[in-house]
């Protein structure tokens, strides 16, 4: 039996009660749609995010298992002075810089450049390269970048402030000897990766484009330690997360207020860093601020906000024992060997 609706109003009801009792299953069906599309979008941006950390932490991980140096003597004795061939001396100083004084024999690439392809160029991969700079905190940068691209890099520590201070555009300054603790803190694990997007999937390429992206940001990777003590002093210090990379016996010594304590030799695991946030400002302290300063680039390179403090535990008090069995020795790369330089002008 077919049933004819008597006027026009009765069709315009029904048609309108069908459409409403349909509207419930296209509305879920397509929700249903839109939520599988963000779930496999969050899905495709988790695993190139874990890719990306992979290929870094792998990178890394050698390179804070024995973070490598030589000192200023060693290189004045065996380079400049013995002229030994298996080194090859780069000058990170800009070139202003570089041509009022530099160490004798050294290349100039300078630090905003190292990840040009002309820069790259220049470097052996059949030597040791030493990098040096003004206080040794960019050098160390790039040593984990070069290091991280296959080459063998070695950083002199304290740069020129130890090789020749007059040299020097950022001098060291005595220690304020802020206040230390032995207290320990201790960070909530399981926190999330940054996801970071990057075009390159793996290789040199995503190691150079990552820390391109770092270095060309506009944000200084250095904090200086009076702006650390003014943080800490707001809100309880809040709107920093300080880590001390020391190795636990000396972080039970004597350490900077509030850090938790990560080991530099344990910094490029997951389990490390899932005790980071990604919200705050993560402030890194090493021993004089040179491993810290490697460690800042690699957060950043895995999409952390991070900040190594200039010359470390050594800077905010040189007098604590939480400098370790190396105290002496690193209070003595403060001190001022006077070696010969050389410009261009």
């Amino acid at each position: 039996m077919t049933i004819r609706p008597t006027n026009c109003k009765s069709v315009i009801r029904m048609a309108a009660l069908l459409i409403c009792l349909a509207l419930p299953a296209w509305a879920g069906a397509g929700a249903a749609k839109d939520g599988k599309a963000q779930a496999q979008g969050e899905s495709v941006q988790a695993a190139a995010t874990a890719q990306l950390s992979e290929e870094i932490l792998k990178r890394s991980t050698t390179f804070f298992a024995a973070p490598p140096f030589m000192t200023a003597e060693n290189v004045y004795d065996e380079v400049v002075q013995g002229g030994d061939k298996e080194f090859f001396i780069v000058s990170l100083q800009s070139r202003a810089d570089f041509a009022k004084g530099h160490v004798p024999g050294a290349v100039n690439i300078p630090f905003d450049e190292i990840t040009e392809q002309k820069s790259l160029a220049l470097l052996p991969h059949d030597r040791k390269i030493i990098l040096t700079c003004d206080d040794g905190h960019r050098s160390m940068v790039a040593s984990l970048y070069i290091n991280q691209l296959g080459y063998s890099a070695t950083t002199m520590p304290m740069g020129l402030n130890h090789w020749n201070s007059a040299q020097s555009a950022a001098p060291y300054t005595p220690s304020p000897k802020y206040p230390v603790t032995a207290e320990k803190k201790d960070a909530a694990p399981g926190q999330k990766l940054p996801e970071v997007n990057a075009k390159a999937a793996q290789g040199n390429e995503l190691i150079t484009e990552r820390t391109r992206a770092v270095l060309s940001s506009g944000r200084n990777l250095f904090m200086d330690r009076s702006e650390l003590y003014r943080e800490q002093g707001k809100e309880g210090g809040k709107g920093v997360f300080v880590v001390s990379i020391q190795r636990p016996e000396d972080y039970a010594v004597g350490h900077v207020p509030g850090a938790i304590n990560i080991p530099f030799n344990q910094i490029a695991r997951k389990e490390s860093l899932a005790q980071l946030p990604r919200d705050r400002e993560i402030v890194v302290v090493c021993y004089i601020g040179h491993i810290g300063a490697a460690v800042a680039l690699m957060l950043n390179q895995l999409g952390y906000e991070a900040y190594d403090l200039r010359f470390g535990t050594l800077g905010w008090n040189d007098e604590t024992e939480g400098l370790g069995k190396m105290k002496a020795f690193m209070r003595s790369m403060t001190e001022n060997r006077n070696y010969p330089v050389e410009g261009t002008k």
